[in-house]
């Protein structure tokens, strides 16, 4: 928790209730964060600037609105002696919180998940997806539901590519799912799925006492890949908390997590393939669209957010 120290809460303030304010507040206490809560005020469609007359009028009433509700929240805050600053933002709601963790380099961003009302397939949400592939730091997407006391966390890793941003996202999931099952009194799972590359051919192609004595070689050296990493962090495979599964981890580990009834999921989210601008592996974002949990998203030191300061055009049309 002490790994982050200014943090972004993104809000809603339509919501009746805000569980990330929670959780930020927690966070801020015991690490002394500063804490700043935003919302975003949308620019309007062209039908409406074309057919209302004062709607920069009413834009400024918007903003001035969503400002006295941010800061009705922030004020029993500050009074618990937490620094925090309460602003609003305008224009698309992704980039311009991008945009402020940009500016003022905040190393956390908490936002509420979409939940099962999001128009985007998935959980999470148009927004929280586009946040999860171009924030510059970690992503904290809070379940609609959840309160800020989890009982099973879950760390999510991959020993087995053996490259070195594989290796520092690997070290920061391992490290922040412990603080955070520590810090809840919460179970801590550590999972790694591991799948042949092939292995349907191969099972086509050799005899059957071939083909489970190359699986049984492949889940050998993956064991001890993971092994290897689990010592550095005072752990091992023979643990009770470590689970080596076998199969596509876009499909086991949504599996595990349902069964196992995991409600905080850690997880690095960036493709190898990228080394500027870097995006979501696809892995990251399968699990992701069939998961309904908290997630805390972690990205490497070297990310670099396609968005930048100046002007934005939506390439993706999303």
């Amino acid at each position: 928790m002490k790994e982050f120290k200014n943090i972004l809460v993104a809000t809603d303030t339509r919501l009746e209730g805000h569980p990330i304010l929670d959780e930020a507040v927690e966070i801020a206490r015991f690490s002394g964060a500063t804490l700043k809560i935003v919302d975003v005020v949308p620019d309007f469609p062209w039908t409406v600037r074309l057919t209302v007359k004062k709607h920069e009028d009413l834009r400024a009433l918007v903003q001035r609105e969503k400002k006295a509700s941010l800061d009705a929240l922030a004020a029993p805050i500050r009074e618990r002696g937490i620094q925090v600053e309460a602003k609003v933002l305008s224009g698309r709601t992704s980039v311009e919180i991008v945009r402020e963790v940009l500016r003022y380099k905040h190393d956390l961003v908490l936002r509420v998940a979409k939940g099962v009302d999001s128009r985007r397939g998935g959980y999470f949400g148009t927004t929280g997806i586009r946040l999860l592939r171009e924030c510059p730091c970690a992503v904290w997407l809070v379940a609609p539901a959840a309160t800020h006391e989890y009982q099973h966390v879950m760390g999510c890793v991959d020993t087995s590519a053996g490259d070195s941003l594989d290796a520092e996202l690997n070290d920061k999931v391992y490290r922040l799912a412990s603080l955070m099952s520590r810090h809840h009194d919460a179970q801590l799972s550590i999972v790694h799925a591991w799948l042949v590359f092939g292995e349907q051919l191969l099972r086509n192609r050799v005899s059957p006492i071939e083909f489970e004595r190359m699986i049984g070689k492949s889940r050998d050296q993956i064991e001890e890949q993971f092994d290897e990493f689990l010592r550095k962090h005072g752990s091992g495979v023979g643990e009770p908390n470590v689970h080596l599964v076998r199969g596509d981890p876009s499909s086991v580990i949504p599996t595990y997590i349902a069964e196992n009834g995991v409600d905080l999921v850690v997880l690095g989210t960036v493709a190898r393939s990228y080394a500027s601008g870097m995006l979501i592996g696809n892995t990251a974002e399968r699990i992701l669209n069939s998961i309904q949990c908290s997630v805390l998203a972690l990205k490497p030191d070297r990310f670099v957010s396609p968005i930048k300061l100046g002007d934005y055009i939506d390439l993706a049309g999303d």
